[in-house]
């Protein structure tokens, strides 16, 4: 993956999917079950993986369990990480020092034989097929956004949505004088720039809640590092 992007890259995608499951995902879920639900279950696969490769998998792992743990302890319900290598076992057990217990608790480290404890935890259709499920959905479940949410049965607008259509709302707009009349803006072009809008919003989210986790980690080093007298 760090061919391709980078762990700043992946851990503000994170925090963007968080933000989705938290509105409109789990809310739409709790519609159609007709009960709550309120967290969710991550499947990390490490397959291919080396031993070389560990350290860095490391990093991203503590960091995506810290911010997991301090901004979104509720969503968390399980996280299977399946195909881990030989030695992954000893470096979990760094970065569980890092972890509260009831995170640590949370947190599944598998082999290649994941598939029993996966189907127990995951119903089959709901399962992608290469981990063992039935579920193949058009272009790739990696790749799928599919879901309750994308039902207008079940979905509502976001929260965060409504405040920025708010806020965009609130701001001034430019006037020019004796302007020609443009064409009429088509629904289908406001329909993909105010996705656009949020995408943009949701990066933005993101990143901001990236730096205050880092800036927490920071004073939490200082407070730690440093000693004091009466």
């Amino acid at each position: 993956m760090y061919k391709i992007t980078t762990a700043e890259r992946m851990l503000s995608n994170l925090v963007v999917e968080y933000e989705k499951v938290a509105d409109p995902r789990l809310p739409a879920c709790s519609r159609k079950a007709g009960k709550l639900l309120e967290t969710c279950c991550t499947i990390m696969d490490m397959k291919g993986v080396g031993v070389t490769r560990i350290p860095s998998v490391y990093g991203y792992l503590k960091s995506a369990s810290a911010i997991s743990q301090d901004h979104y302890p509720e969503r968390l319900g399980k996280l299977y990480i399946i195909n881990a290598p030989w030695g992954f076992s000893s470096v979990f057990n760094v970065v569980k020092g890092f972890l509260d217990p009831v995170t640590v608790s949370k947190i599944h480290v598998l082999g290649s034989s994941y598939h029993k404890e996966l189907l127990a935890q995951v119903p089959k259709e709901n399962l992608p097929k290469f981990l063992g499920g039935t579920c193949e959905c058009p272009g790739g479940c990696e790749y799928s956004d599919a879901g309750p949410w994308q039902d207008s049965q079940w979905v509502k607008e976001p929260k965060w949505a409504r405040a920025t259509e708010s806020a965009e709302a609130a701001q001034p707009t430019e006037t020019t004088s004796a302007a020609a009349p443009g064409p009429a803006v088509q629904s289908g072009d406001e329909t993909a720039t105010a996705q656009l809008r949020l995408l943009r919003l949701k990066v933005q989210v993101g990143w901001m809640l990236l730096l205050r986790h880092r800036m927490l980690g920071a004073e939490r080093n200082r407070g730690v590092g440093s000693s004091g007298s009466c």
